[in-house]
């Protein structure tokens, strides 16, 4: 009666470790390098733009924007056209970046020429029928910052409140006309509603 050989001879089992080894290594590589792996960092979660959000801005609110397109970066910029212009004017912009590779959405706070070298811009407000008031500064930096002026500042202009930015030791009045308001407001509403 012939003798029967093992199935698995030292040789294979030497290939079966190579081949795990080797596609242990593949995975733990790849996870290094993958750029759409999970972001549990909580930072972007904010920016990201589902297709149909993207869809009504594009086809309803960039016609009232002025759009400047960055073809290297794959960016799109779009600041509403009624937006404040003269530079010698206080007046604080956004604007709103849509990254065509990733389908996120970022604000951006632009503030005129006499606040960009301000470092940080302090924002001092009064809401005279809640009699509350409080200070806001503002550092030119990451997107997180430039979020995060926008969704402190939205909800006191839609009250009414009065604003005042400090330049040279002084404190003088900004976000006082309707104009600047209603652009402020309507530039944050579409970023918002972009995001959802």
């Amino acid at each position: 009666m012939p003798t029967k050989e093992p199935i698995l001879t030292p040789e294979l089992k030497r290939i079966m470790k190579i081949f795990f080894l080797a596609s242990l290594g593949i995975v733990f590589l790849f996870s290094f390098f993958n750029e759409y792996r999970a972001d549990n960092s909580g930072d972007d979660k904010d920016s990201r733009i589902t297709a149909s959000s993207k869809l009504y801005f594009k086809n309803v609110r960039q016609f009232y924007y002025d759009i400047e397109k960055n073809e290297e970066a794959k960016l799109d910029i779009y600041r509403l056209d009624k937006r404040l212009k003269d530079k010698n004017l206080l007046f604080i912009n956004l604007s709103i970046i849509i990254s065509r590779l990733k389908d996120k959405a970022y604000i951006y706070v632009e503030p005129c020429p006499i606040l960009q070298n301000l470092d940080p811009i302090s924002i001092k407000w009064t809401d005279k029928v809640l009699q509350k008031e409080g200070t806001l500064a503002f550092k030119l930096g990451d997107r997180t910052s430039h979020l995060r002026l926008v969704e402190e500042l939205y909800p006191l202009i839609k009250d009414g409140t009065e604003f005042e930015v400090e330049t040279n030791q002084q404190w003088k009045s900004i976000l006082v006309s309707e104009k600047e308001r209603y652009v402020f407001k309507v530039t944050a509403e579409d970023y918002f509603r972009l995001v959802e």
